[in-house]
């Protein structure tokens, strides 16, 4: 007599498959969400190095210029050889002979600039041709000055806040080259955000430290 076949099925069902297809899902998901995450961090570690590291830099470049402010002219009234406009853009001038005891000066500057309807800050070394440049005159006012990009800053969706940078300069007590006796001299002084800062302005939090301080002590002024 025939055999009666088994009621029961083997191997995988709809159901079971259907879990699986889920729970596959879910950790493709979350394994795409972790290299998302690992990437934007990434991307933002980067970029913050890159603005820290642009200020670094701009910093080192301004004081081998700044150094020889007033270098070779009498100590005078300071606001000849060294002058600060407000602006904006917010600029710093100052000037110096070529050399002890020749009759060619050197005129020099610093600014702050934003373009792009401030979506982009550059911060510039400004220079002026030998001819256009003299002992007294205005710095502010002379003609014929020519900048070069030492550093610049953009906004984005993430960061749509630029990083706040100032100047200031008054007389103070300071070391110049950071040695030797201290005495009063004319200190430039730049203030900058950090990436942390900037970030945390961005976010509308605290700010977590306190903002970059460049100290520029000149000893010829």
């Amino acid at each position: 007599m025939p055999t009666k076949l088994s009621a029961t099925q083997g191997g995988m069902s709809l159901v079971s498959l259907m879990v699986g297809l889920l729970l596959s899902m879910i950790g493709i998901l979350a394994a795409m969400t972790l290299y998302k995450n690992l990437v934007h961090a990434s991307v933002e570690a980067r970029a913050d190095a890159a603005q820290d590291g642009q200020l670094a830099s701009a910093m080192l470049s301004l004081q081998l210029e700044l150094q020889s402010a007033g270098y070779g002219i009498a100590k005078t009234d300071p606001g000849t050889h060294l002058q600060l406009v407000a602006g904006p853009p917010r600029t710093l001038y100052w000037r110096y002979r070529s050399a002890a005891g020749s009759n060619e000066f050197v005129c020099r500057g610093f600014r702050i600039e934003d373009k792009d309807n401030n979506t982009r800050r550059e911060l510039q070394l400004l220079s002026l041709p030998t001819a256009s440049c003299n002992a007294s005159g205005n710095l502010s006012s002379l003609l014929g000055w020519s900048s070069n990009v030492i550093a610049e800053f953009r906004t984005s969706a993430a960061a749509p806040n630029l990083p706040a940078i100032d100047i200031t300069n008054s007389v103070q007590t300071c070391f110049p080259y950071g040695m030797g006796e201290s005495a009063n001299h004319q200190m430039v002084i730049i203030t900058a955000d950090n990436a942390a800062r900037r970030v945390a302005a961005n976010a509308g939090t605290t700010m977590p430290n306190a903002a970059l301080v460049y100290n520029f002590c000149l000893p010829n002024l």
